[in-house]
């Protein structure tokens, strides 16, 4: 099973899988899952596992929230909710947002999504006013996008602040990558034998994932590889969903290739 990050490492700078579109298909004709595990929101995600046309569980907005469709498996792993079955590990916006805003009453300065359009948002992120609406629509997370450095500390104090990217992503301090990956792997374990996981990112955001699957590949970003410590961690010389297929096909493909060889010889 293969986890991934999104942005920069299966999607490019705009927002395109094309170059890893061969190998996604791969990996669906295998029945191997691919499993976002992302700062996206839900409906963001939604948008690309249609686009791709995969139907397995995901893990939204650093790791707050995990979406498991209903009945994927034998036993219940959440609280349904429409179509998934949700398990929550951080907090819920209004929480953050109620806290942003009593900031804002002491006078400091701090901006973000909530309090903004979707043209300023679209304008700011580079993204088109559909996708901008996607991302505005956060269920466990706040994008600041300017604040002032005792707003922030402030922040830290009840949240996890992280930089991802351009802006920062205000979340639960329950929430966790790597303890949503944990979740989904052993769930998946119960079910096969066997279970091999690999995890594939391009930021220090996606350490915690990486530090909890078997095999970690960190793909190249345009000034090199991102600063993170995790222990087998393989390094990939491409950069977004062409780093993406160069793993698979380096450290999947070609490895079962050979294992069949070695079978028939």
């Amino acid at each position: 099973m293969i986890f991934t990050d999104l942005d920069g490492t299966l999607l490019d700078e705009n927002y395109s899988f094309e170059d890893a579109r061969e190998v996604v298909e791969e990996l669906k004709k295998r029945k191997i899952p691919l499993i976002f595990c992302s700062a996206k929101t839900k409906v963001e995600q939604e948008y690309f596992l249609k686009l791709m046309k995969i139907a397995h569980p995901f893990i939204v907005e650093d790791g707050s929230a995990i979406f498991v469709p209903r009945g994927y498996f034998k036993r219940v792993f959440g609280k349904v909710k429409g179509e998934y079955e949700v398990r929550i590990l951080g907090v819920k916006r209004g929480e953050i947002i109620e806290e942003i805003q009593k900031i804002e009453e002491r006078g400091l300065k701090i901006k973000g999504f909530f309090n903004m359009s979707d043209v300023e948002v679209a304008r700011l992120t580079g993204l088109n006013k559909e996708m901008a609406k996607k991302a505005m629509e956060r269920g466990f997370s706040e994008i600041v996008v300017e604040a002032d450095e005792e707003a922030i500390e402030m922040l830290k104090k009840r949240f996890n602040v992280t930089l991802g990217g351009r802006f920062l992503h205000i979340y639960g301090k329950g929430a966790d990558k790597g303890k949503a990956v944990k979740i989904l792997v052993e769930f998946f374990k119960e079910e096969h034998k066997g279970v091999k996981t690999i995890g594939i990112g391009n930021s220090y955001t996606d350490e915690p994932m990486l530090k909890n699957v078997d095999l970690p590949i960190l793909v190249r970003n345009q000034n090199g590889w991102a600063e993170i410590k995790v222990e087998g961690l393989k390094l990939v010389d491409e950069i977004g969903p062409r780093g993406f297929a160069k793993a698979i096909n380096d450290f999947i493909l070609k490895s079962e290739k050979l294992k069949k060889e070695k079978r028939e010889n």
